[in-house]
Formats: C-alpha cells, sequence, structure tokens
C-alpha cells in the first residue's frame, strides 16, 4: 500500500497550528508499519524547491518545482514558486490562489507520475486547502483509468465556497472535466452545483472517504455534510505531541531534579514567575508579523514577558489568536477571576498573524489593566518554553468556541496538568470531569463563551490542584490520572486505525 498525503502545514517545514503536527506523526507512525507514505506541501519560502527540484513546471509564466525536504519523516516533497513561497501560510486574499496554484503543480506532477502505471493506492488530503488536489488527483485517475482512492481529512471545518471560474484558470479543471463521485462519473460542474460550492460538501462527494479528528466533530460535521454522507464519514484521533518520557527529559535540563516531586513543581512555578519568564523566547510566523509585534509593544510601552512580583496559582493558555478559539471570552472573565483569587497569575501565549493588530491590541491593553495578574505572550513558543509553562500551571485554559480535537489539551496532561475546557467537540471526548469522575477526572468542562462557568470551573480546578501543595492527596492522584490519559491518544492507535479504513476501502467494491 502507497500513501500520498497533501497538507498545507508540517512542523518539519512551517507551522502555524495543531495541523503542523497531524499528517509528519501520522504519515511516520504508519511507514513504521509498512506503509510506503509521502508529504506534499508547499514551501512557504522556507526552502527554494527549484534549487535542486525533482520536478519542474511552468504555471501561469512562472516557474514552479517540487523537491525533497531534507531530513523529514514521511518523505516530504515541498512545492514551490510564485505564490507557494509567499512565507504567510494563509494569506488573506490569497489562499484560495495559493491552494489552486498547489494544485496545478500537483496535477501537472501527478500525470507523469500515473500516466501508464498503477501508481499510488491512496491519495490522502488534509483540510480544504487540500481539496483542489483531490479534485486534480480524481481527474487524472479518471484519465488514466488508474484505480486510486481518495481520503478527505477535515481538521476544522472552514465554510469556504470554491469557483469553478479559478479551478478552469489556474488548475485546468473546467465544467466538462470528468470526475467521479457519489452520482457516477459525471462532469465537475454538476458535483460543483450539488454542493452549491461548499468545499467540504465537494469534498465529500468526489472523495472515497471523509475522515474527521474525534468522535465529537463527526457529529457536528455530519450536520454540514448531510445524512447521505454518513456512510463514508469516520474519524482518527489526534495523538499527544507530547510523552511523559520527553517532559522528564526536558524539566531535567532545566534542573528539575524530579519532576514527580510536588515541592519541586510549586519550587518551578514559583521561579518561573518571579524570575524566568523574562527568558521565555518567541517566535512568529514572518517577519512583517515579528514587526507588528514589536511596533505595538513600543507604543504601548508594554514588555510582555515581565516577571510577576509574586507567586500565585497559574493558569495558562495557549493556541492561536482567533476568533475560534475563544481566547477573549478569558479576558471577559479576568475580573471574576482575580476576585475569587487575588494571587491567581494567567499566562497567555497566543500566536498572531500581521493582520491581528486590532486582536493584540485588546490583549496588550488587558496586559497594561492587569499588571499584577496577566501576562499575554504575543508569539509562538517552543516546544521547551511550552511543557514549562504548562508544567509550572495549576490548570490549562481551553476556551475554544469550537474544537475538532484539542491538542493543548492532550499536551497539558502530558504534563501532569489537567484541563478547563469548554464543552465542545473533541474535548469532550479527551476531558473527563473530575466533578462527575472524581481522581479517575483529568479537569472540569464549561459551556463555551459562558463566562460565569468558565469562572467557577477554572476556579474550582485551581484551588483542587494548589491545595496539593498543602499535602492533598487526591489532586495528586489526578496528574497521574492527566499522564495516563494522554498516553492513552498515541499516533500508534491513530495509524493502526487508519491503516483499517485505508485496507476496508482497497478492498471495497467502489469503483475508481
Amino acid at each position: 500500500m502507497k500513501v500520498v498525503m497533501f497538507t498545507f502545514e508540517s512542523f518539519y517545514v512551517k507551522k502555524v497550528g495543531g495541523l503542523a503536527e497531524v499528517p509528519p506523526r501520522l504519515g511516520e507512525a504508519m511507514s513504521k508499519r509498512g506503509i510506503g507514505v509521502e508529504l506534499y506541501t508547499p514551501s512557504h519560502g522556507v526552502l527554494d524547491a527549484c534549487k535542486e527540484p525533482v520536478f519542474s513546471t511552468v504555471v501561469q509564466g512562472v516557474k514552479h518545482c517540487i523537491s525533497v525536504f531534507p531530513g523529514a519523516k514521511p518523505t516530504h516533497y515541498v512545492v514551490g514558486g510564485g505564490l507557494l513561497d509567499e512565507m504567510a501560510v494563509y494569506p488573506p486574499g490569497r489562499l484560495m490562489d495559493k491552494a489552486l496554484t498547489f494544485a496545478r503543480v500537483i496535477a501537472e506532477y501527478f500525470s507523469r507520475v500515473l500516466a501508464g502505471s498503477q501508481g499510488f493506492t491512496v491519495f490522502h488530503g488534509h483540510d480544504w486547502h487540500s481539496v483542489p488536489a483531490l479534485l486534480a488527483v480524481n481527474s487524472l485517475s479518471t484519465r488514466f483509468e488508474v484505480p486510486v482512492k481518495l481520503v478527505y481529512h477535515v481538521h476544522l471545518y472552514s465554510k469556504n465556497t470554491i469557483e469553478l471560474e479559478g479551478l478552469c484558470r489556474v488548475v485546468g479543471l473546467c465544467w466538462n472535466t470528468p470526475i467521479r463521485g457519489d452520482h457516477g462519473l459525471r462532469d465537475l460542474g454538476y458535483y460543483v452545483e450539488r454542493s452549491h460550492g461548499l468545499i467540504e460538501r465537494l469534498a465529500a462527494l468526489v472523495v472515497d472517504k471523509v475522515i474527521t479528528v474525534s468522535k465529537g466533530y463527526s457529529k457536528s460535521l455530519l450536520r454540514v455534510l448531510g445524512l447521505n454522507s454518513a456512510h463514508k464519514l469516520d474519524y482518527v484521533y489526534n495523538a499527544s505531541p507530547l510523552t511523559w518520557s520527553e517532559v522528564k527529559s526536558i524539566l531535567v535540563k532545566s534542573g528539575v531534579k524530579t519532576p514527580e516531586d510536588h515541592g519541586e513543581r510549586l519550587s518551578f512555578r514559583r521561579s518561573l514567575l518571579t524570575k524566568d519568564l523574562s527568558y521565555v523566547k518567541l517566535e512568529w510566523q514572518d517577519e512583517n508579523t515579528e514587526k507588528r509585534v514589536k511596533n505595538l509593544l513600543e507604543y504601548y510601552g508594554v514588555s510582555q514577558s515581565t516577571p510577576f512580583k509574586s507567586d500565585g496559582p497559574l493558569v495558562f493558555s495557549i493556541g492561536r489568536l482567533s476568533k475560534q478559539k475563544g481566547f477573549d471570552v478569558v479576558l471577559k472573565a479576568l475580573d471574576k477571576l482575580t476576585i475569587n483569587n487575588p494571587r491567581l497569575k494567567v499566562v497567555m501565549a497566543l500566536s498572531p498573524s500581521m493582520w491581528d493588530v486590532d486582536a493584540m491590541k485588546v490583549f496588550i491593553e488587558a496586559q497594561l489593566s492587569y499588571p499584577d495578574n496577566l501576562r499575554v505572550l504575543l508569539g509562538m513558543v517552543s516546544r521547551e518554553d511550552a511543557v514549562k509553562l504548562y508544567y509550572a500551571a495549576n490548570a490549562t485554559l481551553v476556551p475554544s468556541r469550537s474544537e475538532p480535537f484539542g491538542l493543548v489539551a492532550l499536551e497539558s496532561m502530558a504534563c501532569g496538568t489537567p484541563v478547563s475546557a469548554s464543552r465542545v467537540g473533541g474535548l469532550v471526548d479527551i476531558v473527563t470531569d473530575v466533578r462527575k469522575h472524581g481522581v479517575n477526572g483529568v479537569g472540569v468542562l464549561f459551556t463555551p463563551s459562558d463566562v460565569k462557568d468558565l469562572v467557577e470551573s477554572t476556579s474550582y480546578l485551581v484551588e483542587l490542584v494548589e491545595s496539593t501543595y498543602l499535602g492533598a492527596e487526591e489532586p495528586r492522584t489526578i496528574r497521574d490520572s492527566c499522564i495516563k490519559r494522554s498516553e492513552e491518544f498515541n499516533w500508534g492507535n491513530s495509524a493502526e486505525k487508519m491503516i483499517n479504513i485505508y485496507s476496508r476501502l482497497l478492498t471495497s467494491n467502489l469503483k475508481p
């Protein structure tokens, strides 16, 4: 069995969010089980794909190339040239053209690979940016009568639409292009009309399997795709990017002799909050974002990583600065959170883009309003610094309005830190509430966007964990439960399920 994956993110090349973890880690786990996996992603300006290309072509008068990205597992091919070299992974106003250009180069390359051969058995696209490429492969497999199977993996429903004009102009997929799908071999225009141009619905009509990342999110997705897609919808859990073994290794290098010792954890928190916060390093998606962040901080006269004057219970939040993630709800809750516990410290590591200026202002102004309680780190923290912040925290707060899976929750739990999370999507699958499950629980769940529920749930969890430092045994057991729970979500289990899905597809009577 051979598998080709399409993705706009891989942590080897360029990372924005949790998507960057999944294709390479899932692909590597499948490779260890004897599956041949190749991964294709745009260069995003990280590598000059035309320097040592394995393939080159001209698209709209511009040279585009494919080359191997060194050292990545499984084998990564970066697709570069023109808009694909744009450093912003998701440039507003140009993202669809970027996805279409990626699909055109993929089409040119695989028209040579698939012609006259059995080709690859499975093409697996991650998120909507891969859909034009999947359409291109669908068209090629029809033209060359090559038996392939197509899998579409939804990490986050986009609500985006796609127009035939762009598909025809850039990719060469026009109204009368033959495409196979749920209603047999039809013109592409037919399937675009049937889906009303909604890209996820279009994908569901023309692929063999739709995968998402959690049981909870599959229910939400089915409402979007329609009941006619129920027979081809399944889920494969993501896995924790961290293990307790890795966490301990990072902490020992940071001077924590016995990470399991709760006294050392308290000492580490005190040192981090009152001294070492200034050493947290931040990176940005691109130079323009870095410039915007630094200009704003200078304008407000703020040093975002200034240590606190005193220690206190710590709540940590981390993720992309987007409405979906719900971090604005945390700001609305700060008054009540700090009234409940004036010693409370909140550290938020938020990864912005250069277009998030207004949102960044709101968070910087909030830090100015809560100098004794809030620090906002505008940028991407390293894996090591994230581990330190998770480990030091009483709780990790995940206030998402929607969340297909919730890698942050697993990362936190791998560090032995329970989670206060919105009751949405995959978070419901991951987080078992201590108020219901006792010491077998790993956090608390609250109603999304409900400030009162967030405050009550998070305050309860923070105080429960804080009692550890006074000798309470219950939260010690909960920390152990967090680590055990995170270990249940591993790439080996995910790879096994994915391979089983592939195998059933390849032995089914679905026609190519």
